[in-house]
């Protein structure tokens, strides 16, 4: 017979003892609770103030970085159809300031004869400076250029003479003089032969003057080429240049002294020309005060006057730049 379990009470001693174990545990439990929210909200607070410090210490550095804009760059619109502007140390150090379709292949005019100059420099057995000349016929028919250097037949002139005329005034009775003196076909081979020699790829001479041909065939170069000559000219002839800028008896008309240089800057020399197919054409070199050298080439413009407006922006823009 299975008995009926009876559950006794406590005595009174074993009664207080429980309830003091159950007091000690909530005891233990509630300072448990504390000591853990103490600890969890120091380390929040740790956490916090670690973060700040991390954040000061990783933006101060870039607060204090110096952003640098970019230089200012001044912008250039030219009617010319092409041009080119370039600026060299006098260590030889070259910077491309500015170009507008300087590969274009396009008609040069008169800017012809500061090859025909190298040729006649370049051939001194036959172009001594104190040579006579006299004036063909064929020479004095040449289209007349505005102010001077128009010659007559039967005139006689030295070759010194007829160079500065040349260059001075662009002589185109002068300029077709001196081909005769080689032989007009032999002088115009030198001239293309002188142009592959200095790797004037996209340059080709038909005649000594500049003119167009009846043809419809004239003497062409580009930009980049023509730039490429006059670096050759300031280191091989640089007479010829010097030339250009020698003063006459007349002044030229919307030519290289006609734009204005900056203060402290000198003209080094450069050359003009002018027809119907080529536009106004120009080549200037000039010196900074500095000691930087500018070049600026100018093919395609307008007319005769607009060439020195186009030249007068590139002196501007390669002296801003």
């Amino acid at each position: 017979m299975i008995r009926p379990y009876i559950s006794l009470p406590l005595p009174p001693k074993k009664r207080a003892k429980k309830r003091n174990s159950i007091a000690r545990r909530w005891f233990g439990f509630a300072v448990a609770l504390v000591f853990g929210g103490g600890v969890c909200w120091a380390i929040d607070c740790g956490q916090v103030k670690l973060e700040n410090y991390l954040y000061a210490q990783i933006s101060a550095p870039i607060r204090e970085i110096v952003i640098v804009s970019p230089p200012f760059r001044p912008t250039m619109e030219l009617e010319a159809k092409a041009a080119l502007c370039s600026r060299a140390s006098a260590a030889g150090r070259e910077k491309m300031i500015f170009e507008k379709n300087a590969d274009e292949i396009l008609p040069i005019a008169s800017l012809t004869k500061l090859m025909t100059a190298r040729v006649v420099l370049e051939n001194p057995e036959i172009y001594n400076p104190s040579r006579i000349v006299f004036i063909s016929a064929a020479a004095a028919g040449q289209p007349d250029v505005p102010v001077s250097g128009n010659l007559f037949f039967g005139e006689i002139r030295t070759v010194r003479e007829l160079l500065d005329l040349m260059l001075f005034y662009s002589s185109n009775d002068a300029a077709w003089v001196l081909a005769e003196l080689m032989g007009e076909n032999e002088f115009v081979d030198a001239m293309n032969r002188a142009a592959g020699e200095i790797g004037l790829s996209d340059t080709k001479f038909f005649n000594a003057t500049g003119l167009d041909l009846d043809d419809g065939r004239f003497n062409h170069s580009t930009a980049r080429d023509l730039l490429a000559f006059s670096k050759n000219i300031l280191e091989f002839h640089p007479e010829i240049f010097a030339t250009t800028k020698t003063p006459g008896f007349y002044r030229t008309q919307n030519g290289i002294f006609d734009f204005a240089l900056w203060e402290g800057q000198t003209l080094v020399g450069g050359k003009t020309g002018y027809t119907e197919k080529a536009g106004g054409c120009m080549i200037a070199v000039f010196d900074g005060a500095n000691g930087w050298r500018h070049i600026g080439v100018l093919l395609g413009s307008a007319n005769a006057e607009s060439r020195v407006a186009e030249m007068q922006k590139i002196v501007n823009f390669s002296n801003n730049y």
